[in-house]
């Protein structure tokens, strides 16, 4: 759809609008100028105003001079020309500028949208010397028994969810463990990828210490399942 604008001196042209865009780039076509605050709105066109009505004063000046009038009428209509060339690139970059507000606020509303899930996980607030709760992979011997102390684990760090575990770990690891990846692993009986076990020690908010003795586990645990197979 066409939108008819009044120019500077009265007249009234027809502005084509943009192309739409479709998919993820879609964007207002031709938002209204109204959502601009009123001192970047009306700067520009006051400017321009102010110099056509300096500019047809001069000419009726030059005019009245007793110049050529042919002279000045090209002169000045190359003038007018010029600004109203001008006047184009401000209405222009006017919605240039109201595509990046609403693209801005997109996107905030967009981050914002994650923001209840943590960048980095807390460490683990540990228990007291004579009641040490956490679970120890030192005594398992089986696939099965591991994932028991690693679900265990998970339990005694505060049972983070898997959303929030999945955050922590894109963030802390640089690796991509989805929420139904670690949840599938976490209630299964196979042995991980030993990535993916110390992804959720970390995401636990779990220490070296824990990332040590169950990484232990389970390189003996594979080691076992080798030499069975051997």
């Amino acid at each position: 759809m066409d939108i008819r604008t009044s120019s500077l001196n009265g007249e009234s042209s027809i502005v084509q609008p943009d192309p739409p865009r479709t998919g993820r780039h879609a964007r207002p076509v031709s938002p209204s100028v109204g959502t601009l605050p009123d001192s970047h709105r009306d700067r520009g066109v006051e400017q321009l105003r102010a110099a056509h009505r300096a500019l047809r004063d001069a000419h009726t000046r030059v005019r009245r001079a007793g110049a050529d009038s042919d002279v000045v009428s090209t002169a000045f209509a190359i003038a007018r020309d010029s600004l109203d060339e001008a006047r184009q690139i401000v209405q222009e970059a006017r919605k240039e500028v109201i595509l990046v507000h609403y693209e801005y606020d997109e996107l905030s509303r967009r981050l914002g949208s994650h923001s209840r899930y943590p960048v980095t996980a807390s460490p683990v607030l540990l228990d007291t010397p004579d009641s040490d709760l956490c679970p120890d992979p030192a005594a398992a011997r089986t696939a099965a028994q591991f994932m028991d102390a690693l679900r265990t684990y998970r339990t005694w760090a505060g049972q983070p969810s898997y959303r929030a575990m999945a955050s922590v770990i894109k963030n802390q690891c640089s690796q991509q463990f989805a929420a139904s990846t670690l949840h599938a692993a976490l209630t299964g009986s196979e042995l991980p990828a030993l990535p993916l076990v110390q992804a959720v020690i970390t995401a636990c908010g779990g220490n070296d210490a824990h990332q040590q003795i169950f990484t232990s586990a389970w390189r003996r645990i594979t080691m076992s399942q080798q030499d069975g197979v051997s």
